[in-house]
């Protein structure tokens, strides 16, 4: 057995099952500390994550310790904690490591984008209105702006400003786009973190570790979510995934977002993954960190290029994709 230690949990890996526990830490907001709450959070993770994972997530089991203070999974004993348990998926097959060997093929991305669209296509409309999801996106660069800026993150803090102020102009811009997606229903309570290291190419399609701590950060456009695995594959190098995604993606579910939006999308969630990387660099063990710094930057020059795609398109009122 080896154990995978994350910020809230441990995943203790067997042959063939992974188990996850709940870490009793209180955290950004989520209190686990008491039984009751970790069990909760199994359920909620289990719940969110069948959705996209069906084969991968099998049970929310309580571990147990009898009165020889032996532990069981599912034991008679006293319910000591709970666990998730899940099917372990094959790590070659994850997409981040078939990018990386160049062996993810146009059917893998094909079903990936038929996949998203699916799952998008079937989830129930949520009520927010206009001016609101406009406020959540503007905290959003505001956000990472506060955080950028902070010396201990390193980075160009006259650079980072300036990117937010266009960003924020760009949102202005894209105003009337932005209400038009919510009120033909774009916006859904969907994944949340869909990344390239989270898809699994087998068939059908596992999806998995969606963000399950906020609704609010699961509350996206479906455009957005599918530009951001797209960012994300960019990032590891293989533009021409990104781009077969986002076009099998429109294809699949007839969405058909102005490509400046797309960008601008893609612009605001570099940032935040540019924030996020920063953010280790206030920790201990990572202040002064090579790559920590080196993964903020790639990112905001990700941040960069595609606000001045958006941009662009803007200008040139050629907002439409290919």
């Amino acid at each position: 057995m080896s154990v995978i230690e994350t910020h809230l949990s441990w995943v203790f890996l067997t042959s063939r099952f992974a188990w996850k526990m709940k870490k009793p830490v209180r955290h950004a907001g989520s209190d686990l500390r008491s039984l009751g709450a970790r069990e909760r959070d199994c359920r909620r993770e289990f719940r969110l994550n069948r959705r996209l994972a069906p084969n991968v997530y099998l049970a929310v089991v309580p571990l147990t310790r009898d009165r020889a203070r032996s532990l069981a999974v599912n034991g008679s004993g006293r319910v000591v904690d709970w666990l998730v348990q899940m099917r372990r998926l094959p790590a070659s097959r994850m997409l981040d490591c078939m990018l990386r060997a160049h062996t993810a093929s146009a059917e893998d991305l094909r079903a990936v984008s038929a996949t998203l669209a699916a799952f998008y296509g079937a989830l129930p409309r949520l009520e927010i209105d206009g001016a609101r999801y406009l406020r959540y996106l503007g905290d959003l660069v505001d956000a990472n702006e506060r955080d950028l800026c902070d010396p201990a993150l390193q980075q160009d803090v006259a650079a980072v400003a300036a990117l937010c102020d266009c960003q924020r102009e760009a949102l202005e811009r894209l105003q009337p786009c932005l209400e038009r997606r919510v009120r033909e229903g774009r916006i859904v309570e969907g994944h949340g973190d869909l990344r390239p290291e989270h898809v699994c190419l087998v068939r059908p399609i596992q999806i998995i570790d969606c963000l399950t701590l906020s609704k609010v950060l699961r509350t996206v456009d479906c455009a957005d979510e599918a530009a951001f695995l797209a960012l994300e594959c960019e990032r590891l190098g293989s533009r021409q995934a990104a781009q077969a995604l986002l076009r099998e993606w429109r294809r699949a579910s007839g969405d058909r977002p102005e490509a400046a939006l797309v960008h601008f999308y893609q612009s605001v969630r570099a940032a935040v993954r540019a924030r996020l990387a920063g953010l280790h660099l206030r920790e201990k063990a990572y202040c002064g960190s090579s790559h920590w710094i080196a993964r903020t930057r790639c990112y905001l020059r990700l941040a960069h290029m595609h606000l001045q795609h958006c941009r662009r398109l803007m200008d040139t009122r050629a907002g439409l994709p290919d």
